[in-house]
């Protein structure tokens, strides 16, 4: 019996299994290449964990210490603009403070900063009426206090994206609960993607024939976030599921977590979108995210859904069902028991108060933009983290932004005729504040109102002094005239390239002869003119450029009269050097700029220059001190001024400017007022400038030491007589010290001298 053919193979099922193979194989292959395409764009922007970070500008920091002039109720204003809010019936925990009788307990939180490092500290600060008594931590005195500095801007790129980036270490474990709890239950146990949540969103986005209904895990939404498009189309929500799988392949889950925490959204504050729960813990609860409290937590878990739709400040119940929702998961997943959950569900929802806007000190922080785009490009100020710390006191900026606001609308109250009327640009003021010693510059206001007006009058204003450039009129006179030497107060004629040109006093009367601290006090101008013209226009001019005054300077007469142009700032810096022993320093708004990983790239130090003797600046600054005793600042004494000042008041022609410049051994205000359209204000410096530098002075008094300004060697103390102004005699009733240069004593009468 013959054996039957064997049977061949079909064609067609070689072929299927071929085809089949070539497929599996493309497949494969597709998928390896996807693979490592994709892991090289994770691994270029994750592994360099680099967001786009604004540079953030602080401001300095403040120091309390016993003795302070400091009231509880300023104290409580310091606190409240660095996010701090009051707790009562409980010890406070970080960034809360709770009053007692007598004064009130703070816990300071902990200040990390590129360049700057403050520990977290439990302190008691004790008052006596309106004195800072004391302070103690743990039971032991302190000789000083040093508090944080605050944010004053950020320099952001388009997105306008505020983020204070932490890492896994510093995240507390309620909070990585919580989030997990609500956004990811099965976020340790998965790949990156929850095949059981994708199959239902899913099965819904089919039967909708649209995409209506996410699945996505903590990875996906980091994916989405930092990669992706928001669109909602199911090409991106595979490349998303594609992404996750790869991003889980090549990080561990505390890496992919630290760069969720870091990127997520969570909500606005006024024009800045909050990123990352550390920026978020900041805005909403003044705390670092290592002190979160468990509802805290709960709170920033629960914003992650909806920021808007959940908003504390908006919609205060709607977050608080949300953040209870949180804990009841927590409570569900076994991450808490019934009693923390039932403590953190009746807790109430504490948010700081948010008294400052996004941008403090806007004006200042202009100056201090100037100089970074000077340094760096405008991409790497807006994404590479960079910190900037100034010289910013936030205190006395708040108070000057204060000052002037309210003192140009008392001013307008008081002489309708400054308000603006049809198309008229309103009535303007600058406020320059510096102190003496280091130059530092503690406060600058160039206008009104920022948002109407970006032009800042106090750096780039050219405007005459006027009577507040006398002072170096004096000061170049010392080195031929005494304190009591005398000048006459008489409108001489002057020629000037052919014409005939005569001073002429504010009031119209003339005095004769005059010393030259009453000259200088009551501001005369014949006097001071007669006094240039003696001393000489050159030297003048010399001394004027010692000073720092850097603008034109043409030898005219009334050149002593301040008729040129001069900045604010240009002015408040040579006038420093009068409250400085003589020594101009440079003034300095900008003073460190440290990257992101805590290399200092720029350091500014204090710089001085000897612009004039010791002694001589001593001299113009006691002459100066007459303007409030008797000259033309004498009201100031009513309005609040009681410590010693000294200043000059500075009004031009036709009334067009109106100036003040006072100072303390500690601090030097400049203020000055116009229209930008050089019109008249019929103000004198003594009835506008001097308003609100009285208004600012007395505002921030805690921060004045009420010093007394301090004769230094050199000057010489003598008995004079108050009739004749000469070294007093036995036969002089009336005397009074005078201070002289060493190298220049008064001239002795006859007859025994006391």
């Amino acid at each position: 019996m013959a054996k039957p053919a064997k049977q061949q193979p079909r064609p067609r099922r070689r072929v299927g299994l071929k085809l089949l193979a070539v497929f599996v194989l493309m497949a494969a292959v597709g998928s390896a290449g996807l693979y490592l395409v994709l892991g090289r764009q994770i691994d270029q922007r994750f592994g360099s964990r680099r967001w786009s970070i604004p540079a953030t500008i602080f401001s300095d920091t403040v120091f309390c210490y016993p003795g302070q002039r400091l009231a509880l109720s300023d104290l409580k204003q310091l606190l409240l603009v660095r996010r701090y809010r009051e707790v009562r019936g409980r010890e406070p925990m970080a960034g809360e403070y709770r009053l007692a009788p007598a004064g009130l307990t703070v816990y300071l939180r902990k200040f990390e900063f590129a360049g700057r490092d403050l520990p977290a500290r439990l302190v008691k600060m004790e008052f006596t009426k309106n004195s800072l008594r004391g302070l103690s931590e743990s039971g032991k005195p302190l000789p000083f206090l040093e508090l944080e500095p605050i944010v004053i801007s950020r320099l952001f790129g388009r997105e306008r994206e505020s983020r204070h980036l932490i890492s896994f270490a510093q995240t507390p474990k309620d909070l990585i609960d919580a989030v997990v709890a609500i956004e990811d239950r099965r976020f340790f146990a998965h790949r990156g993607i929850d095949w059981l949540g994708i199959s239902r969103a899913l099965w819904v986005d089919l039967l909708a024939r649209r995409v209506v209904q996410g699945g996505s895990t903590i990875t996906q939404q980091l994916v989405k976030n930092y990669f992706l498009e928001p669109d909602r189309t199911l090409r991106r929500k595979l490349m998303e599921a594609a992404m996750a799988i790869v991003l889980e392949s090549r990080y561990g889950k505390e890496d992919i977590l630290e760069m969720y925490f870091n990127e997520i959204y969570l909500g606005q504050r006024g024009g800045v979108a909050i990123h990352g729960m550390g920026e978020a813990a900041l805005t909403f609860f003044g705390r670092n995210v290592d002190d979160l409290t468990l509802a805290e937590a709960a709170t920033l878990a629960g914003l992650i859904q909806a920021p808007s739709a959940y908003s504390p400040y908006r919609n205060a119940e709607a977050c608080k069902e949300r953040r209870d929702l949180v804990l009841k998961r927590m409570l569900e997943l076994g991450k808490i028991d019934r009693s923390h959950y039932e403590q953190a569900r009746m807790e109430p929802l504490r948010l700081i108060e948010r008294p400052l806007p996004v941008n403090v000190a806007p004006y200042f922080v202009d100056t201090v933009r100037q100089q970074l785009e000077q340094l760096y490009s405008p991409e790497v100020l807006a994404s590479e983290g960079l910190v900037v710390h100034t010289s910013l006191q936030p205190e006395l900026s708040l108070a000057a932004e204060q000052a002037v606001s309210d003192g140009l609308e008392d001013l307008e109250a008081a002489y309708p005729r400054l308000k603006a009327q049809g198309d008229k640009e309103p009535l303007q003021a600058a406020l320059v504040a510096v102190q003496p010693r280091t130059g530092q510059v503690l406060a600058l206001v160039g206008g009104r109102d920022y948002a109407a007006s970006q032009f800042n009058r106090a750096l780039l204003a050219r405007r005459q002094p006027g009577s507040a450039f006398k002072p170096f009129v004096y000061l170049a006179a010392l080195d031929q005239f005494p304190v009591t030497g005398k000048i006459l107060d008489q409108p001489l004629v002057y020629q000037v390239d052919g014409k005939s040109w005569s001073p002429r006093n504010y009031d119209g009367r003339y005095h004769g002869e005059v010393t030259l601290q009453v000259a200088l006090a009551k501001s005369l101008n014949a006097a001071t003119v007669n006094l240039a013209m003696t001393v000489g226009l050159d030297p003048i001019i010399d001394t004027a450029r010692r000073m720092g005054i850097a603008s034109p300077l043409k030898p005219y007469p009334s050149l002593a009269l301040g008729a040129f142009e001069v900045t604010p700032f240009e002015l408040a810096a040579a006038y420093v050097a009068l409250g400085n022993d003589g020594q101009r320093p440079y003034l300095l708004s900008l003073k460190k700029v440290v990257t992101a990983a805590g290399a200092v790239e720029q350091s500014r130090h204090f710089e001085l220059a000897q612009a004039t003797s010791p002694a001589k600046a001593f001299l113009v600054t006691h002459m100066l001190e007459g303007v409030f005793q008797f000259g033309t600042a004498h009201s100031a004494v009513a309005h609040g001024i009681d410590f010693p000042c000294a200043g000059k008041t500075g009004t031009t022609s036709d009334y067009r400017d109106s100036w003040f410049v006072g100072y303390t051994p500690d601090l030097l205000v400049l203020v000055w007022i116009g229209f930008d359209d050089n019109r008249s204000t019929f103000l004198s410096g003594g009835k506008g400038a001097l308003r609100i530098w009285e208004r600012f002075m007395t505002s921030i008094r805690p921060w004045l030491q009420g010093q007394t300004f301090r004769a230094p060697p050199g000057v010489i103390r003598q008995s004079v007589c108050q009739d004749s102004n000469e070294p007093a005699t036995l036969d002089c009733p009336r005397t009074r010290i005078e201070y002289f240069l060493q190298e220049r004593p008064p001239r002795a009468p006859g007859g025994p001298q006391r």
